[in-house]
């Protein structure tokens, strides 16, 4: 298998490549990532781990050296035939979360005759849902590829709610796309305890980004239950464009003794940081990895400005979880808190042994089964016609009108983007 992206930080999406290349590791199949980007641009942690399992690849390793046009336009620039067929030889599926990188690999595959399986991961719900029809050119090509082109077995959506939602928006029957669940976790051996200590120790972890809305409301949630005399702590990890907003209001809100900003959480250290907290608070594939250790886990769901949530990831793990606009009665955070606060030692117990038992479908070894399967479909023996130029043009022009038109569809993709 050969993933191909663009650089590895520390997030859900580069954190799952590099759980499955290790599971694959452990089972003697062959893993690749390429990546398009410089070494540097990777967080240095996952990027080491990720050397230990997988075929790392950078632009230079296969293409001719143009300087940044390598890494920026890598459907238009030469490749090195022998390095390629190297690189190649026992890739058997080629795997994208992004569509220009699907028709990369597909570039790359066909210039070898391989006929490699293309397979693609819907790993936001919007991903090719924003801005409707109204996107540039080479947006277009990407969704005709996807959804005209590839095979339906190809697209992994990772569950019957996100079917549905590409369903509605798509009009598409999608019958035989992909709904098996995001290979987050191994399983563990978790003792199970009700006790707590004071402070009661909340956490939220991701990247911080407008649609992380929780990482705002919790800091109101926060300052109501210290006014009832609730001793609560919250600690976010993380970094991203919001971090000096997120800041800002803490202070604000006079609770820097109460929240603090911790920055990136080093991967490695996940399930040791984690396991020292009481909640956590969140979406993704985090909160299936907290939920994993027994740390009961309230739902963050995108995009919501109130403090609500569809309750803890037990109850709702079966759905999309983090979507707005579920048929799902939507919850107090503050309430589910103070809940849990005055819960006795066997209600803590009971819910934090029915988020234990709710992580079996998450699970690595059952994810990259299911995906190692993909490498038997069939790809269209028609070949898919656009202009390579003329595309990579088109997403040159959409960057320079993302930096002039602050309303461009892909900036106010959440904004817009209305889910029933």
């Amino acid at each position: 298998m050969l993933f191909i992206y663009g650089a590895l930080p520390v997030g859900g999406i580069e954190t799952f490549f590099m759980r499955m290349a290790k599971e694959r590791h452990r089972l003697g199949l062959h893993t690749s990532i390429l990546l398009l980007s410089l070494p540097h641009e990777s967080d240095p942690e996952l990027l080491n781990e990720m050397k230990k399992y997988a075929n790392v690849l950078f632009p230079d390793d296969i293409f001719l050296n143009f300087g940044k046009f390598t890494r920026r336009l890598p459907l238009l620039v030469p490749v090195k035939k022998r390095a390629l067929e190297r690189a190649l030889k026992s890739v058997d599926q080629i795997h994208a979360s992004d569509g220009m990188h699907a028709l990369l690999g597909y570039r790359l595959s066909n210039m070898l005759n391989k006929n490699i399986t293309i397979t693609v991961g819907f790993y936001h719900y919007i991903k090719f849902l924003w801005g409707g029809d109204n996107v540039a050119w080479h947006e277009k090509v990407n969704r005709r590829f996807i959804f005209d082109f590839l095979p339906e077995e190809s697209l992994l959506l990772f569950s019957e709610g996100n079917r549905q939602l590409y369903i509605k928006h798509k009009r598409k029957k999608l019958t035989y796309a992909n709904t098996f669940r995001l290979g987050v976790i191994d399983k563990k051996n978790i003792k199970v305890s009700g006790e707590v200590n004071l402070p009661i120790k909340i956490v939220a972890i991701g990247r911080l980004v407008d649609f992380k809305t929780y990482n705002f409301y919790m800091i109101k949630v926060l300052k109501n239950l210290k006014t009832k005399g609730f001793n609560v702590q919250f600690d976010i990890y993380g970094d991203g464009p919001l971090k000096a907003q997120i800041a800002d209001e803490i202070n604000k809100a006079g609770l820097s003794d109460s929240i603090h900003l911790k920055g990136t959480l080093d991967y490695l250290k996940f399930d040791e940081t984690v396991s020292n907290y009481n909640l956590f608070i969140g979406s993704g594939t985090a909160i299936i990895q907290a939920a994993a250790l027994g740390l009961p886990s309230i739902v963050g769901v995108e995009n919501v400005i109130e403090a609500e949530t569809y309750g803890y990831f037990s109850d709702v793990n079966q759905y999309e979880y983090n979507l707005k606009g579920l048929d799902l009665e939507m919850i107090s955070v503050e309430a589910i808190i103070e809940d849990y606060i005055n819960m006795n030692t066997q209600q803590r117990k009971t819910l934090i042994s029915s988020h234990l038992e709710c992580i079996d479908s998450f699970t690595n070894e059952s994810c990259q089964k299911s995906m190692d399967e993909l490498k038997y479909i069939a790809m269209p023996a028609k070949k898919l016609k656009y202009n390579r130029w003329i595309y990579e043009f088109s997403r040159i022009l959409d960057r320079v009108s993302m930096r002039f038109n602050k309303r461009h569809p892909k900036l106010t993709q959440f904004e817009d983007f209305k889910p029933n």
